[in-house]
């Protein structure tokens, strides 16, 4: 079936249940005052706290396979975006302590718009100046009673990036929720997101140890027809089922795609002082991601008095290809970074693609023991069968493999009624990615390798509805880099250690604080690091990370508040060989938010300014040496009614 045309056909029939609702589903949309703590929270548009799923404790939890989906586990490929999701929220530290097998560097858990009791259609528009100009509509409606709902969107934006690239979006979801009795859920949905153009982001590696010079970020210096496309498609099945007092059964099923028909990258390699470097444009034939996941779970609650008792019995699978590589690499001599200079597009000669296939099936079992008023005790084992095939297309794949058992362990106390103190230990097992694109072995897949992470902490109730969590925590990888050959390899070890703080709520009446603190040591260690080939800091990693977001509301003007964002990135490494670091960077932002009813209708209006003192700087990905200016200062105005 069409899974486009199911969509197109379902959502206008739901319109026909559209009346005025005093349901309010996005005017009301607040990350800030949505936000339990500040380890990452994002609703809708906005986004606060220290992590996200691209990026937590220094790592990468997408990467590592720490999606869930209704707190099911999710391989994610394609893009998921906010039409169908309510929130998504990260699980670390204490957070982490009960839910079902726990990962290193946290989980990123999606939890869906369900619909509402009565209709709400919401319509909105945002403005940015740097981002998505874009129109939204979303309903959410019953179509039985609270027997069979609907919720669902579309949206279509042009994309003004910050290096002043163009690109165009369109985004089509639906979801249905049937709860035929009281034992029974389950929930379908279809996403569709398709960008028909997206400009490419020149990349610039310096030929020394320095920065590169200043740029008008202003000026777009890729190149037009050096443009990316891609599809993305998310549909899933998922199942909860009460058959017994005591148990409960779900099961979630999920397909994931994401096609790329062009794909190109730019760097501006050996960059001098003077901004001149070696354009090169690599150019790539259509890759496609495609993964079939999920898992069933079965968890049994006991009660004796004020003891609590819950058992898991899980298993996790996924069945992954991709289909990569065979790019081309075109040299057009001499370029200035920050000036554009139109290039004829080249014909590129694709070389023979990789095909990558990774199967995997993971069952496990989880005791979670909960004593009212005095803590709660979690262990967990499961054990990973995993498979991973590569080689060229057509010819026979190399296929290596890996059973380990995994496990994990935690405590925690309730010292006082404000004081909590709790503990755990985590061992998981990640893949890497590929390798990046100035690699020798580029887009190869890296091996997939045993993980571990120990964390402490606790949680001060300073009043109620303001807490204070701190922590601390050890995560230990293999650390892949280039080796003297330019093969991105496993080349040694790799520890992030660190200390994390977390301060949310509202202090005083009128005004909620949501604050985190991120002081990270990133070491490298292995033959590059004693052989002097590299330093012992992991680049683009910053020691210190402050993240905070005040918001205050006006007393005097019900539903006007103002919020600030203050963020402190310090200065960190930008190479491998640790000659270099980015500036301690200090964006500001300041914004406002108006939530009325107009007609009758809920309504927000939201104005922000990112940047304010339009700092500039740079930013370096990771290892690979990549350096792009940060973004300037941009102006967002968005308007959404709820009927």
């Amino acid at each position: 079936m069409n899974t486009k045309l199911l969509f197109l056909g379902t959502f206008p029939v739901a319109l026909l249940f559209a009346t005025s609702s005093a349901y309010a589903q996005r005017a009301a949309e607040n990350a800030v005052t949505s936000a339990e703590d500040a380890f990452g929270t994002r609703v809708g548009m906005d986004s606060v706290g220290l992590y996200d799923a691209r990026s937590a404790r220094g790592f990468d939890p997408q990467l590592a396979g720490n999606m869930r989906m209704e707190g099911l586990y999710f391989d994610q490929q394609g893009m998921f975006g906010p039409r169908l999701t309510k929130a998504q929220t990260m699980r670390i530290g204490l957070s982490a302590q009960s839910y079902p097998f726990p990962a290193p560097t946290g989980i990123a858990d999606i939890s869906l718009v369900m619909p509402a009791p009565k209709t709400v259609v919401s319509v909105s528009a945002q403005y940015q100046t740097v981002g998505p100009r874009a129109l939204f509509a979303d309903i959410s409606t019953p179509i039985f009673g609270d027997k069979l709902g609907m919720a669902g969107g579309v949206n279509v934006f042009r994309q003004a990036t910050e290096w002043n690239g163009r690109g165009t979006v369109v985004t089509a979801a639906t979801l249905f929720r049937a709860r035929p009795n009281d034992n029974v859920e389950l929930i379908p949905f279809i996403y569709w997101n398709k960008n028909f153009s997206s400009e490419v982001q020149p990349l610039i590696l310096p030929g020394g140890a320095f920065l590169p010079p200043r740029i008008d970020r202003s000026v777009f210096f890729g190149q037009y027809w050096a443009s990316n496309e891609n599809s993305n498609f998310n549909s899933g099945l998922i199942a909860r089922v009460t058959p017994f007092a005591n148990w409960r059964l779900q099961t979630g099923i999920f397909r994931s795609v994401q096609d790329r028909p062009r794909n190109f990258t730019i760097f501006y390699r050996n960059t001098q002082l003077d901004g001149t470097g070696n354009l090169d444009i690599i150019g790539f034939p259509a890759h496609k991601s495609a993964s079939w996941s999920g898992e069933m779970r079965a968890s049994g609650v006991f009660t004796q008095g004020s003891y609590r008792h819950t058992v898991h019995l899980a298993v996790r699978g996924r069945d992954t290809d991709r289909l990569f590589g065979g790019g081309n690499t075109v040299n057009f001599g001499p370029a200035k970074i920050g000036v554009y200079q139109e290039q004829i597009e080249p014909t590129y000669t694709f070389g023979i693609r990789d095909k990558d296939a990774v199967r995997q099936i993971t069952p496990g079992v989880s005791y979670v023991g909960q004593w009212a008023n005095v803590g709660e005790f979690s262990v967990g084992l499961q054990k990973a069968y995993y498979r991973r095939s590569f080689g060229k297309l057509g010819a026979v794949p190399v296929t290596t493999r890996a059973e380990p058992w995994l496990y994990n362990g935690t405590v925690a106390v309730t010292a006082t009624s404000k004081l909590s103190i709790y503990g755990g230990y985590t061992r998981g097992l990640e893949e890497f990615g590929t390798a990046p694109d100035n690699a020798a072995n580029a887009g190869e897949p890296l091996p997939a390798r045993e993980t571990q992470q120990i964390d402490g902490g606790v949680r001060y109730r300073i009043m109620p509805g303001f807490n204070l969590m701190a922590g601390v925590f050890q995560v230990e990888k293999p650390y892949f880099d280039r080796n003297t050959a330019n093969v991105y390899t496993d080349v040694g070890n790799l520890r992030h250690r660190g200390i994390e703080m977390s301060l949310a709520g509202k202090p005083v009446k009128g005004v909620t604080v949501v604050a985190g603190a991120l002081f990270l040591q990133a070491k490298a260690s292995g033959l590059p690091v004693t052989s002097g080939l590299i330093g012992d800091r992991s680049p683009g990693t910053p020691p210190m990370t402050i993240k905070t977001n005040i918001q205050y509301d006006i007393a005097s003007v019900p539903g006007l508040s103002v919020d600030m964002n203050l963020e402190v990135f310090k200065s960190y490494y930008a190479n491998r060989a640790n000659t270099v670091k980015v500036p301690t960077q200090t964006p500001v932002a300041l914004g406002a938010r108006y939530v009325f009813n107009a007609f009758g209708n809920s309504s927000s209006l939201r104005f922000q300014v990112q940047n304010i003192t339009d700092e500039y700087g740079w930013t370096a990905e990771g290892s690979s040496g990549r350096l792009a200016p940060i973004q300037p200062r941009r102006y967002t105005v968005r308007l959404a009614t709820d009927f």
